[in-house]
C-alpha cells in the first residue's frame, strides 16, 4: 500500500447507549515510574529541545502531571514532534526515545483513567492523535491491545443527542481523530503489514457488533463503513492503474507492428524478453487475503434479513465489501462481476427478496472460503448472545442446508464451530445446530465424528450436540459405525462408555433374539443415574426402540426404565417414559403386569412436574399401563388408580392443554377399570364440582386423604389449578367427621391464608365462602355434639 495523508473520515452513528453492564471492561496499562536514561540526545533538534524535555519529565513522573491542561498538552505535544520527526528524519531515534520512556503506556494508562460515562476534556480525542502519529515513524504498537481500548473510551459514551452541547462536540471530534488514526496505521504500514494491521482493526470492530448495545454497534459500523470505503478505493484505483497500464501496452504493440518485420538475431532475443516480460504482465493479479472479510460480509447480510434504521449503512458497507471482492477475484465468472455503481440496486435488491433468492443471489460472489466464513458467523451470533436478533441466522442456516455443497464445503471448521458455541442451557439453539449436524453427519459421517472427537476429549462434554446425532435411527446407525473404529482406543473413550457403545451397536446393527441381548442389558450395571453416559444412551434407545423389531426385543429393559423416573433431569425422565412407551406396545399383559404396577407408583410424582411435556407423557403412559396387568394383579391396581384420581381430576384444569386431555383420558380410564358409569359421564361434562362429590359418595372414607391429596396444590402457581383444588380441598372438608378435627383446624388455616395472600380475587372470595361454610358446620357439630352429651347425663 502506498502512503498518502488521510483524508477527512466521516463519523459514524452515534445513537442510542445502552446500559453500563454490558460494557467490556477496560485494559489497564501497566506504567512505571521511568528513570532517567543516559542518552545521546544530538538528534533532536534545537526547535523540539523543549518538546523533548517535557516529553521526558512527564513520562518520568506522570503523577506530577495530574491537570487536565497538562495532560493534554503531554498528547499534543506527542503528536506535533511526530510530525516534525517525519518531515525532518529523525524518525528513527524519536522512536528510540518514545520506547525507552514508555510513551505507549502512559497514553494507555491516561485513557484508563478517564471516567468510563462521559467526556469532558480533549483527552480522547488528543490520545487518537497520538498513537496515529506514533504509528506513522515506525512505533510498534500493541494494535488489538490499543483499538480496544480506544474503542471502549469512547464506544460506551451515552449517544451525542443525550449529551450537553459541549460534550457531544467533544465525541464527534474524538470519533473523528479516531478514524484518522485508524486511516494512518493502515496507509502508513507495508503492504504485507498494512494487510495485517486492516485485517486486525476489523477483527476487533466486529467483535463490537456483539454487544448488545444498539450504540456500541452503530459506532463500531461507522469504523467499519470507513475502512470499507478505504478498502473498495484501494483495490479500484489500482485496478484503473492496471488499466491505464495495458492501454499503453496495446498503443506500443501497435507502433512495433509498423516496424520492419527483418530485425538481427539481437532484436529478436530482445522480442523474447519483451514478450516473456508482457506474459508476465498479464498473470493474475495478486489475491488480497482478508480472512475476516468472509465473517464481516456474514454479519452485514444476517441484518438485511430485518431491516432496521441503519439499513442504508449496512447496504452501503455491503456495497464497499462486494466491491473490493469482486474486483479480487479474477478467477470468477465473468457474469459474478459487477461495476462499483451497480452494487446498490444489487444489495437493495436482497432485502425484500425471499430468504432461497437472497441466500443464493448473497452466495454466487462469495468464494468457498468466504461462504464457509459466513456459515461460522452465524453459528456464532446464535451460540454467542441471547440479545442479538437471531432471526436472519436462522433463516440463512435452513436455507444454507438446502444448498450443503454450496455452503458446506469446511465440514471441520463448521462442526468444531457448533461444538464451542453450543451452550448446553440455551434449548432454543438445538434446532438449528442439531439440523445442520445431523444433515452434515448423514452426508460426510467420518469426517464429522472424527472432528467431533478431537473438539470433545471427553466423550461426555458437549451431550446435547452427541444427543442430537443419536436422534434418528439412520444417522444413530452411521454414528456407532464410525464410532466402532474407535472404541479399543484407550485415549478415546472409558471402559464404561466403550461398554455403553458396544450394547447400543448390538442392538443397532445386531440380528440377535431377546434372550440373546438380555445378557447384556442385564449385566450393564453401568446403567444408573449418576453415570455420565445415560442422558446419549437413553437418547439412542429411544431412537432405536421406535423401530417395531428392535422394540420387541428390548422388553427386558423396562425395569431397568424405572430407575430413570423421577429420579434424574426432566429430559431424562422425558426419555424414560419415551422408551417405556415404545416398548410397551408390543409387551403382552403376561409380561408387563408386574412392572406395570410398579411404573403407576412412581409416575404420580411426575404428574406435578415443572415442565408441561412430563406432566402430559406421565399421565399418558399411567392411562396405557391401566390395561397391562393380569387379573391377579387387577385388584392392585385399582387401588393404585384410586390413590391417583384427585391429581388426574384436578389436571384436567391444567393450563397446558396437552396436560388436560391426557388426564381426562386418564380419567376416563379409570372409571372404566373402576366400572363407575356415573364418574365416566361426568368426565366428559368436565363439572370438577360434580366429580369429587361422585368420588367421596363411593367412599366418604377418604375424605381426609382427598383433604391431604389437593392441598398441595393451593399453592400451584396455575390459577386453574388453584381453583379446583379449592373446590375439592372444600367439598371433602365437609365429610370431615368430629374425629377429623384436627385436620378440620389445618383446612381453615390454610383458607385463612389463602383470603389474605392469594391475587385472584375470584379465588380469594371463594376461599372466603369455604371457610364461612366449614366454620358453620363445625360449630354445628359442636352444638349437637354438646347436647346430645347433655342427654346422655341426664339419662
Amino acid at each position: 500500500m502506498k502512503k498518502a495523508p488521510p483524508r477527512q473520515p466521516e463519523v459514524g452513528g452515534e445513537e442510542e447507549a445502552a446500559p453500563e453492564e454490558s460494557r467490556p471492561a477496560a485494559e489497564p496499562a501497566e506504567v512505571t515510574t521511568v528513570q532517567p536514561l543516559e542518552l545521546n540526545e544530538s538528534w533532536v533538534p534545537a526547535h523540539a529541545r523543549h518538546s523533548v524535555d517535557f516529553i521526558r519529565a512527564f513520562a518520568t513522573s506522570p503523577i506530577k502531571f495530574q491537570e487536565e491542561e497538562q495532560k493534554e498538552e503531554f498528547l499534543h505535544t506527542i503528536a506535533m514532534l511526530c510530525t516534525d520527526a517525519h518531515l525532518h528524519n529523525f524518525s528513527e531515534e524519536l522512536t528510540d526515545f518514545c520506547s525507552r520512556y514508555k510513551l505507549v503506556e502512559t497514553i494507555q494508562m491516561l485513557l484508563v483513567l478517564e471516567p468510563r460515562d462521559e467526556i469532558c476534556s480533549r483527552l480522547r480525542w488528543l490520545a487518537m492523535l497520538a498513537f496515529g502519529r506514533l504509528s506513522i515513524i515506525g512505533m510498534v504498537l500493541e494494535t488489538k491491545k490499543i483499538l480496544r481500548l480506544c474503542f471502549n473510551s469512547l464506544f460506551f459514551l451515552r449517544p451525542c443527542c443525550e449529551m450537553p452541547s459541549a460534550q457531544a462536540t467533544l465525541c464527534t471530534r474524538a470519533l473523528q481523530s479516531m478514524d484518522t488514526m485508524l486511516e494512518v496505521m493502515v496507509l502508513n504500514s507495508a503492504d504485507s503489514k498494512g494487510r495485517e494491521m486492516l485485517q486486525d482493526i476489523l477483527e476487533v470492530l466486529l467483535d463490537y457488533l456483539f454487544c448488545d448495545m444498539e450504540a456500541v454497534q452503530e459506532r463500531a459500523m461507522g469504523r467499519i463503513r470507513l475502512l470499507s470505503r478505504f478498502l473498495a478505493d484501494s483495490v479500484t484505483k489500482q485496478a484503473d492503474e492496471d488499466e491505464d497500464e495495458d492501454e499503453d501496452e496495446d498503443e506500443d504493440e501497435d507502433e512495433d507492428e509498423d516496424e520492419d518485420v527483418d530485425e538481427d538475431e539481437d532484436e529478436d532475443e530482445d522480442e523474447d524478453e519483451d514478450k516473456d516480460e508482457d506474459e508476465d504482465d498479464d498473470a493474475p493479479r495478486e489475491q488480497i487475503q482478508m480472512p475476516v472479510l468472509g465473517k464481516l460480509l456474514g454479519h452485514l447480510f444476517f441484518k438485511l434479513f430485518r431491516p432496521q434504521e441503519t439499513i442504508s449503512m449496512v447496504v452501503e458497507i455491503l456495497c464497499s465489501l462486494m466491491t473490493f471482492l469482486s474486483v479480487q477475484k479474477c478467477d470468477m465468472p465473468e457474469s459474478h462481476f459487477l461495476p462499483p455503481e451497480d452494487w446498490e440496486s444489487e444489495i437493495n435488491s436482497w432485502v425484500n427478496a425471499p430468504c432461497a433468492c437472497k441466500v443464493q443471489a448473497f452466495g454466487k460472489y462469495l468464494r468457498p472460503e468466504e461462504r464457509t466464513d459466513v456459515v461460522l458467523e452465524a453459528i456464532e451470533i446464535l451460540g454467542r448472545s441471547n440479545l442479538l436478533n437471531k432471526q436472519g441466522p436462522v433463516e440463512f442456516l435452513e436455507e444454507a442446508m438446502n444448498c450443503p455443497e454450496m455452503w458446506l464445503t469446511d465440514v471441520p471448521k463448521v462442526v468444531r464451530h457448533i461444538f464451542h458455541y453450543c451452550d448446553e442451557k440455551n434449548t432454543a439453539l438445538d434446532d438449528s445446530f442439531h439440523s445442520l449436524l445431523v444433515l452434515m453427519v448423514n452426508k460426510w459421517p467420518g469426517t464429522v465424528i472424527t472432528t467431533a472427537l478431537e473438539a470433545t476429549p471427553n466423550f461426555s462434554d458437549k451431550v446435547s450436540v452427541w444427543k442430537a446425532m443419536f436422534s434418528g435411527r439412520q444417522t444413530l446407525e452411521k454414528v456407532l459405525k464410525e464410532l466402532q473404529g474407535q472404541y479399543w482406543h484407550d485415549n478415546v473413550f472409558t471402559g464404561e462408555q466403550r461398554s455403553c457403545l458396544i450394547f447400543l451397536s448390538v442392538l443397532a446393527y445386531g440380528d440377535m433374539l431377546e434372550n440373546q441381548i438380555r445378557p447384556l442389558y442385564q449385566n450393564l450395571s453401568l446403567l444408573t443415574p449418576k453415570m455420565e453416559m445415560v442422558p446419549l444412551v437413553l437418547r439412542a434407545l429411544k431412537t432405536l426402540s421406535e423401530s417395531a423389531e428392535t422394540a420387541k426385543v428390548m422388553k427386558g429393559l423396562l425395569p431397568e426404565m424405572l430407575t430413570f423416573l423421577g429420579t434424574c433431569s426432566w429430559d431424562i425422565s422425558v426419555m424414560a417414559l419415551d422408551i417405556f412407551h415404545n416398548i410397551l406396545g408390543h409387551v403382552k399383559k403376561k409380561e408387563a403386569s408386574s412392572t406395570a404396577l410398579k411404573a403407576v407408583r412412581r409416575l404420580r410424582s411426575l404428574f406435578d412436574a415443572e415442565e408441561d411435556c412430563v406432566r402430559e407423557r406421565s399421565i399418558s403412559l399411567f392411562r396405557e399401563l391401566l390395561g397391562k396387568t393380569t387379573w391377579r394383579d387387577k385388584e392392585a391396581m385399582r387401588r393404585n388408580s384410586w390413590k391417583a384420581l384427585v391429581q388426574l381430576v384436578l389436571h384436567m384444569s391444567d393450563q397446558a392443554p396437552s396436560v388436560a386431555k391426557a388426564s381426562k383420558e386418564a380419567v376416563v380410564a379409570v372409571a372404566e377399570l373402576l366400572k363407575w358409569k356415573e364418574l365416566k359421564e361426568l368426565v366428559q361434562k368436565e363439572q370438577i364440582w360434580k366429580m369429587g362429590e361422585c368420588l367421596l359418595a363411593k367412599d366418604s372414607s377418604r375424605a381426609e386423604q382427598f383433604v391431604l391429596d389437593s392441598r398441595p396444590y393451593l399453592l400451584s402457581p396455575q390459577a386453574s389449578l388453584r381453583e379446583a383444588a379449592l373446590r375439592i380441598f372444600g367439598l371433602a372438608a365437609r365429610h370431615l367427621t368430629e374425629q377429623n378435627e384436627e385436620t378440620m383446624a389445618a383446612v381453615l388455616s390454610e383458607l385463612g391464608t389463602m383470603e389474605t395472600r392469594e391475587k385472584d380475587p375470584s379465588i380469594r372470595c371463594l376461599a372466603a365462602q369455604t371457610s364461612l361454610i366449614l366454620t358453620s358446620l363445625r360449630d354445628q357439630r359442636k352444638s349437637g355434639l354438646s347436647l346430645r352429651t347433655l342427654c346422655c347425663w341426664c339419662h
